[in-house]
């Protein structure tokens, strides 16, 4: 039987919304507005179902990272936090278990992909797959802009600012990187996709082959080439007419059937090693509607779709 760590990265300091305010456990606790939270949905699972979740807690913003955030120095804030992230991660995988790390905003993924490349790919020569679930590409390698618009340019070291440089051995590969849904790009992001090579099942190719056909067309490729599988699902990847609980909520996006399925499709292969979820703040939604979405999605990767 899996085991799942959940790991809680409220980190959310470096987009065009900041926040204080600790999103991973708008998702643990129960409120008025919807049905579930996140730490009674654990222990129904645990309880009734048997599965193995532990919720570790936090990675919490130490006084270093508020202090470098205070004096605008995002990049070492950032630098910190992550190699904080990667050793949370990693104590995650000694232990034979799939982390799954709840956000903050998507720049959490240097830490936990540093951690997965580092504990597969630069310890055990293993090829890792990276679906990247999300209205962006995150992968703008320029000065311009917000660092949670980077993570995929530092951990592929496209990035050469500020003393960012990833070690070679923990290095993402263009080719092993799977956009799911971007429809929202800078053009140096559009340029870099092409140049680069990169799968990218952006909105018009799933409009085009059908949603279905997509995943199926995923899965049959990363089943065959790949030993390993990493989901990072950003919560603006959802449609953003309906799921407007983010930073940046992008009209024309996927629906939650849509979502549902693909998590669920990635996490039931024997291949599947991790999860992010990031970008949802509970402060933004009005309904309650996101939240209990949230859970599900989580839920499918523990392995109960429904």
């Amino acid at each position: 039987m899996k085991g799942f760590d959940i790991i809680g990265a409220p980190f959310n300091q470096l987009g065009c919304v900041t926040t204080d305010q600790n999103t991973v456990d708008g998702l643990r606790e129960l409120d008025d507005k919807s049905w579930v939270g996140l730490t009674d949905w654990i222990q129904v699972r645990t309880q009734r179902w048997g599965a193995d979740i532990v919720d570790l807690g936090d990675v919490i913003l130490t006084t270093d990272i508020k202090n470098a955030l205070d004096s605008d120095h995002k990049d070492k804030a950032l630098m910190d936090y992550a190699n904080t992230l990667k050793s949370k991660v990693l104590e995650s995988y000694h232990h034979g278990r799939i982390p799954i790390t709840i956000g903050g905003d998507h720049s959490i993924a240097v830490g936990t992909l540093q951690a997965t490349m580092a504990f597969y790919q630069q310890q055990q020569g293993k090829k890792v797959a990276i679906v990247w679930v999300d209205a962006h590409a995150d992968i703008n390698n320029s000065l311009d802009s917000n660092l949670h618009g980077k993570p995929l340019a530092l951990l592929m070291n496209l990035y050469p600012y500020n003393e960012w440089n990833m070690p070679a051995d923990i290095t993402i590969n263009a080719d092993d990187i799977y956009y799911i849904g971007v429809r929202d790009l800078m053009r140096n992001e559009y340029d870099l996709i092409n140049e680069l090579n990169i799968t990218n099942y952006d909105m018009a190719f799933i409009e085009k082959y059908g949603f279905n056909a997509v995943v199926q067309m995923l899965m049959e490729k990363l089943e065959r080439d790949y030993d390993h599988i990493y989901l990072s699902f950003d919560y603006d990847a959802l449609d953003g007419s309906i799921f407007r609980a983010c930073a940046t909520p992008n009209v024309g996006g996927l629906t939650a059937r849509e979502a549902l399925h693909l998590v669920d499709s990635i996490s039931s292969s024997d291949k599947f090693v991790g999860a992010d979820f990031v970008e949802y703040m509970p402060e933004l939604d009005d309904s309650g509607v996101s939240k209990e979405l949230m859970v599900k999605l989580i839920d499918a990767v523990w392995g109960f779709r429904s």
